[in-house]
């Protein structure tokens, strides 16, 4: 026997995991990167729309919650409908075929400003569509992070996608600013039309395989498996409490959202340059939030950890909207706003990236599509009355009263979650802890 024949067969048995980890890490940052890309556009799309409805388009203050509620209005029909598919089928395909459809949806934007066609129900229905994609694209690409990150691994990734979001979403603002300066408006959009098809091929690269869908029943049918998704989430002792606490938070947040966007452009002045920069704050504090959030949430004693931590983000949330409602216009109060909304979203995405993970750590994997997907319908499926009563409400009461009124609803998340077994958690669930 010579010298190199009994080490072969030992390194080629011992490679094989090396190899295997080294294509996870790989397919990893392929998914983190291919959806970052995503968030970069979107950031782009975020500013450019709603400028197009209130400067180019002149749109109300009761046609743009309309706008609003059209991108807010598909999770409350798709949602379980979608986590119910995604439990059935490939969600890495769903994923991918989700990016692309969503490209073609969004080019319809500029076509339409280049042929002189560009009006307020063509953004309505686009955004509508373009949101009803984006949630079953959203819903299997949740879903599917536990198959390339599993155990501990999971919150890490979690937290890094959140970092990584964050980052991207205030490149994609800074990147609004610049685009929309140089080209305009609606020729901005085409840089969210490419993120989707550049999203869509990283896709196609991920070569982990994908564990197959769990085998159905014979005389299961789509409707009895949103049902008993529905069950399982609404009985669980910790993903129910969240979804409530993510829904109160929402409802107040989009009508916060709605009147914000009115109250810069039209009360303080803001341009889109401005607009887009201090969009971009939000993405820096998105970035903070996610890098420190997973640490904040160790465990230190009896006293903190998750639960603390979740508690902390949701009661940070009404009290940083305060100075907003007191604003006037300049560059001093532009620097506050940023500020605020700063801190704002680090601790929103503290609270995302940590509940997120404690979800599908808990969840048993046979129901990952469909909680997440009851969670989006719950809580994203009301949205859309939500913006339309902020609308209707400016035009009652006016704009401050309507901002204070959605500032101090925001403090509803904190107190549903006060109130909930999730208080007491500590140490973060491993996935099938529930």
């Amino acid at each position: 026997m010579t010298a190199s024949d009994e080490p072969l067969p030992h390194t080629a048995a011992s490679s094989a995991p090396v190899a295997a980890k080294d294509t996870v890490n790989r397919d990893l940052m392929l998914f983190n990167n291919g959806l970052a890309v995503g968030v970069l556009g979107g950031a782009v799309t975020s500013v450019a729309l709603p400028s197009l409805a209130l400067i180019t388009l002149r749109a109300t203050p009761l046609e743009m919650s309309v706008l609003y509620a059209a991108q807010r209005f598909p999770p409350a029909v798709t949602a379980l409908l979608g986590g119910a598919l995604v439990d059935r089928h490939r969600k890495l395909v769903l994923l991918t075929w989700g990016k692309v459809v969503g490209g073609v949806l969004l080019l319809c934007v500029p076509l339409a400003a280049y042929l002189g066609w560009l009006s307020l129900p063509l953004l309505c229905v686009v955004g509508l569509l373009l949101a009803a994609v984006n949630d079953v694209s959203s819903t299997a690409g949740i879903s599917y992070l536990p198959s390339l990150a599993r155990g501990d691994k999971l919150a890490a990734a979690n937290s890094k996608m959140g970092a990584l979001f964050s980052f991207t979403d205030a490149a994609g603002s800074y990147l609004a600013s610049g685009l929309i300066a140089l080209l305009g408006t609606s020729r901005a959009v085409v840089a969210d039309v490419a993120s989707y098809f550049i999203s869509a091929v990283c896709m196609t690269r991920i070569r982990t395989p994908e564990p197959p869908p769990s085998p159905r029943p014979a005389n299961s049918t789509l409707w009895r498996e949103i049902r008993d998704g529905l069950r399982y989430t609404t009985r669980h002792p910790v993903l129910w409490p969240l979804v409530l606490s993510n829904t109160a938070l929402s409802l107040a947040m989009t009508a916060w959202d709605v009147l914000y966007l009115i109250y810069v452009i039209r009360e303080l002045h803001w341009s889109p340059v401005a607009l887009a920069v201090v969009m971009g704050c939000a993405s820096v504090g998105g970035v903070v939030g996610a890098l420190g959030g997973r640490r904040l949430a160790r465990p230190r004693g009896t006293w903190w950890g998750v639960g603390p931590l979740l508690l902390c983000a949701l009661a940070l949330q009404p009290l940083i909207l305060v100075p907003v409602l007191f604003a006037g216009p300049g560059l001093l109060w532009q620097i506050i706003i940023g500020v605020c909304v700063t801190v704002r979203f680090a601790g929103a995405t503290a609270h995302g990236s940590t509940q997120r993970s404690v979800r599908q750590g808990v969840c048993d994997p046979r129901y990952q599509g469909r909680q997440q997907s009851i969670g989006t319908w719950v809580t994203f499926g009301p949205r859309f009355l939500s913006a339309l009563a902020a609308g209707a409400l400016v035009s009652v009461i006016g704009l401050g009263p309507s901002m204070a009124i959605a500032a101090t609803a925001t403090a509803g998340g904190f107190l549903v979650l006060a109130r909930s077994p999730v208080r007491r958690l500590r140490a973060m669930p491993t996935t099938g802890d529930g």
